[in-house]
């Protein structure tokens, strides 16, 4: 009688490592998840962060129109256009430093919507305030989030 050479796995054990597959993939995936939620919201703060650098190029853009003891506010809501007021005022130099912050974020007119943010963090703002002080030479950027979202104040010296 000829000896057969069976090559190959077994359907139940190709069951048992199936199961056992579908336990990491368990285990693993409710670990990850949390890290990806982060990574999310560091890619909504590196945003923040290039607007902060943004009003500081602008403020710097446009320091000669500026009055340089003035402090500045650059308001991106959600849906509306920059907008700009100073401490001073009258003060014709704030719609220059919106334009050239435009021109430097690529805001589009009709306003940034948050709804583009990558996490749920990103999506729950609902105002940026970025305050230019001239005087004491510091830059600080903070938001507005519904719910119990929130980012930390970006400062710049």
């Amino acid at each position: 009688m000829k000896k057969l050479n069976n090559k190959g796995f077994s359907l139940v054990e190709l069951i048992i490592v199936i199961a056992i597959m579908a336990i990491l993939v368990g285990v693993v995936g409710t670990q990850v998840i949390p890290y990806l939620e982060n990574s999310r919201k560091a890619k909504d703060q590196q945003i923040l962060s290039a607007w902060n650098t943004a009003a500081v190029s602008a403020y710097s853009t446009e320091a000669a129109n500026l009055n340089s003891t003035a402090v500045y506010t650059i308001t991106i809501a959600n849906g509306t256009a920059v907008a700009a007021t100073s401490s001073v005022t009258p003060d014709a130099g704030t719609a220059k430093l919106v334009a050239t912050f435009n021109a430097l974020t690529d805001i589009p007119a009709s306003g940034y919507s948050f709804s583009d943010m990558a996490s749920k963090a990103g999506k729950a703002i609902t105002k940026v305030v970025i305050t230019v002080d001239g005087g004491n030479g510091t830059v600080v950027t903070t938001t507005t989030c519904t719910g119990s979202y929130s980012f930390d104040p970006i400062e710049n010296k």
